[in-house]
């Protein structure tokens, strides 16, 4: 089944199954996985199917997710040893088999210049909706293409009049946020300073950012690949 009219960047297959390379700046960067495992129900990402390179526990290299309870806390911290996989930072218990939900991101904190993401899996092609905590959490674009800000659609428990935000990183690698974006139903995204609309805004491939959520059960919806 091919995945035709697609310009996948640096995507080395363009069937249904394939792998792709996401660079990450030295310092910090929120990301994901843009596949899912094969034959899965789309609804998790796996940890053990991405595979660093420049990438290496013994320099303190990690990536940290956040409880789901949307508390801001971090529940897990891995690090990545090569020829042996991903394990917790602090029971040295293997984190392989650790399932994400799709849409959902992680800090990512590299220390050396070029390192990289290779990930693997089938592409999820459905459109999903990822269901946010109530406070903090990372989202992200688990595709292997890039979207825009405005093809991702918030239901109406995420609306800019309560203060729900997202928030971007500087791509180098600074840690600082250099966007923070509201949304408005019937309207869209907007920079929350300078009031532009930022539906065009575009997330590539791997790509995450920081949700703040004030409402139950608020929710993104990401579009479909195909």
């Amino acid at each position: 089944c091919a995945l035709a009219g697609l310009a996948f960047a640096q995507v080395e297959s363009v069937n249904i199954v394939g792998y792709q390379t996401l660079s990450l700046p030295t310092g910090y960067k929120m990301a994901t996985s843009t596949f899912v495992p094969v034959g899965s129900d789309g609804t998790s990402l796996r940890l053990g199917d991405i595979v660093p390179t420049n990438f290496d526990g013994a320099n303190g290299d990690t990536v940290q997710f956040f409880n789901l309870n949307g508390s801001g806390s971090v529940s897990t911290t891995a690090w990545y040893f090569a020829g042996y996989g991903w394990f917790d930072l602090n029971t040295n218990e293997s984190l392989d088999d650790m399932l994400i939900p799709a849409g959902t991101g992680m800090f990512v904190n590299p220390t050396l210049a070029g390192a990289e993401f290779l990930v693997a899996g089938e592409v999820l092609q459905e459109a999903s909706t990822l269901v946010l905590p109530t406070g903090y959490t990372v989202a992200g674009n688990s595709s292997p293409v890039e979207i825009t800000l405005g093809q991702i659609v918030p239901n109406a428990s995420f609306d800019g009049a309560n203060g729900d935000t997202v928030q971007f990183f500087d791509p180098t690698g600074s840690g600082i946020v250099t966007t923070t974006a509201w949304f408005f139903a019937g309207y869209g995204w907007f920079d929350i300073n300078t009031n532009e609309s930022l539906d065009a805004m575009v997330i590539n491939p791997g790509d995450a950012f920081f949700v703040n959520a004030t409402q139950a059960n608020a929710q993104l919806s990401f579009p479909a690949v195909l």
